[in-house]
């Protein structure tokens, strides 16, 4: 009897989806949805297992990770770093603790400029474009800001810049248990060269919570790097950052 009802339901399923897929435009919105709603699902899970205390969400922009990080660990201190105006701007008036400026190697002032129209792509490694958006933007590094916590997480999205923000986290290695980062692929990604930074700082790749395709290619992807057992984070024998 069970084995019949498993056999009907599993039919029903596939009935729907076929007439799903035959809808114009809907199997693109669905699979959008899908993506964003895995996206979300899986970062939630992580966060709520998590164990931190403190959350630096660098590259905030309007507060969807922010949002969802509130949500999962109410009991973790949140700060959010985002030098575009607007977007921070916004992010204060949502109710989040906001550092106005860029993630980078080094104190001082940088150019950020918005190539397209979405706020998201604001970045310091983009060239100027005629007629959108440049802002003149304060940089701090990572050990500059005010951070308490044993157990740190550090979300960067910072279109490109991750590793030059990574060059500013100083002291801030030996309390990070775990880094969210976005990463890119191909001859220029910047996927290699963290995961060479990261495993020399003693953290393992634990997850891919996000993917982005572009004819059928994945080009970035949000990676989940996790502290090794035992390991203290500090700086390996080679020198390097």
């Amino acid at each position: 009897m069970r084995t019949e009802v498993h056999a009907r339901l599993y039919e029903l399923g596939s009935r729907v989806l076929l007439a799903a897929l035959r809808v114009p435009l809907l199997p693109s919105a669905l699979t959008r949805f899908a993506k964003i709603w895995l996206r979300h699902a899986r970062t939630a899970r992580h966060l709520a297992a998590g164990g931190y205390d403190s959350i630096v969400d660098g590259g905030a922009s309007i507060g969807e990770f922010a949002a969802l990080a509130r949500w999962a660990c109410p009991g973790a201190k949140l700060l959010c770093v985002e030098p575009h105006p607007a977007s921070a701007a916004r992010l204060r008036r949502r109710g989040f603790s906001v550092v106005e400026a860029a993630l980078w190697r080094a104190p001082g002032t940088a150019t950020l400029t918005q190539p397209t129209d979405a706020v998201t792509s604001s970045s310091l490694l983009a060239s100027p474009a005629p007629g959108r958006g440049a802002w003149s933007v304060t940089t701090v590094r990572l050990d500059q800001l005010e951070i308490e916590g044993s157990r740190v997480l550090v979300k960067l999205d910072l279109q490109g810049a991750e590793l030059e923000a990574l060059e500013g986290m100083g002291e801030l290695w030996a309390r990070c248990s775990g880094l969210l980062l976005e990463v890119s692929y191909g001859e220029r990604g910047t996927y290699e060269p963290l995961r060479a930074l990261l495993a020399r700082r003693g953290f393992f790749e634990a997850a891919t919570l996000n993917e982005l395709e572009v004819d059928g290619a994945v080009v970035e992807a949000d990676k989940l790097w996790l502290r090794r057992r035992g390991d203290p984070g500090r700086s390996r024998a080679d020198g390097k950052p």
